[in-house]
């Protein structure tokens, strides 16, 4: 590993052992500042160095020798943000070229044992770097995990808040809801649906939508219902009749609508249902005192109108015969 050169005109013999020490600090962070992500200034990161530079210079010269500092030297690295792959490599670059020059000249010891001090130095601030961003990743991953387990815990949290919220909607709604795919399969009927077919939930889940054809059906319903499942419209609602169970009609203002997939593709229709079996009634009974003589019960003049009025209607053409007769003195 190449590492910066001594500064010009300064040398292990010039000025005092704090100097020196500081020009080792700035030939160390001129090797690391690069790159390390901190966002600390070049001279506020010499401040950060200076006393794991301390720290090194003091465990070269200690007696008894002991290299735990180093592995903290090492460790404080990784927590000054230089765990750029280089760092490490850079400063043990550094450490075996200057520590012994810069930090090893008032020292009574022999030059090779100070070298063999700066290399044992060396792999125990290679190991402490090790072990911390060892446990630097731990911990990360850790908090990544645990970010994740939170966010899945909030979005089932969240979930199931929607689908009971849904729930109590769909079981306490006043009209009538039904779920199904797009062949048809009832999945979902809430309890006012089943009433309105008299109670048999396992009948209407049994027979699919298809299957409820009603003699009054328009022509249009079934396509309209045609063009949904294929995804061609979105909605559509119209006055159908079906019959129950016992056989009797019950009349509805039924909407069905698409649901559609995450990705937009047709996945289920929703049907909304709405009993209009007794205002249907009471309008046929409105109708029919509006165009019966109350006493007779025999069609009045308004009838007799409306039906001449459809019978004289442009049409195709087609002849047709009037009597008119006397009825007991009725006109």
């Amino acid at each position: 590993m190449k590492v910066p050169s001594q500064p010009a005109g300064s040398g292990a013999e010039a000025d005092g052992p704090e100097d020196r020490l500081r020009r080792f600090v700035t030939i160390w962070s001129r090797a690391i500042f690069p790159v390390t992500a901190t966002s600390l200034t070049r001279a506020e990161f010499e401040v950060h160095l200076l006393p794991l530079a301390r720290t090194l210079c003091d465990a070269l010269h200690a007696r008894p020798f002991d290299t735990a500092p180093a592995q903290r030297a090492g460790a404080a690295l990784v927590a000054a943000h230089c765990t750029d792959p280089d760092a490490l490599g850079r400063s043990l670059g550094v450490v075996d070229s200057y520590l012994v020059l810069y930090c090893g000249t008032e020292s009574d010891l022999p030059t090779e044992e100070l070298r063999a001090r700066c290399a044992r130095l060396q792999h125990a601030m290679a190991a402490g770097y090790a072990q911390a961003l060892r446990e630097r990743t731990l911990a990360e991953q850790e908090a990544i995990a645990r970010s994740a387990l939170a966010a899945r815990t909030a979005a089932e949290i969240a979930l199931h808040a929607t689908e009971s919220r849904f729930r109590a909607v769909f079981d306490g709604a006043a009209i009538g809801i039904g779920i199904a795919d797009l062949d048809g399969n009832l999945l979902e009927v809430n309890e006012t649906l089943t009433r309105m077919f008299g109670g048999m939930e396992g009948r209407l889940r049994s027979r699919k939508v298809s299957e409820w054809v009603h003699p009054e059906d328009g022509p249009h319903v079934w396509k309209l219902y045609e063009e949904l499942v294929r995804g061609e419209r979105e909605h559509y609602r119209v006055e159908k009749p079906y019959y129950r169970g016992d056989g009797t009609v019950l009349w509805t203002n039924l909407t069905v609508s698409l649901l559609r997939d995450a990705d937009g593709r047709p996945q289920y229709q929703l049907a909304l249902l709405e009993d209009t079996t007794e205002r249907r009634l009471l309008h046929l009974r409105l109708r029919y005192e509006a165009t019966h003589d109350a006493l007779t019960g025999l069609p009045n003049r308004t009838l007799f109108f409306e039906r001449l009025e459809k019978a004289l209607a442009p049409g195709d053409n087609a002849r047709f015969g009037l009597c008119y007769l006397d009825l007991d003195g009725f006109k």
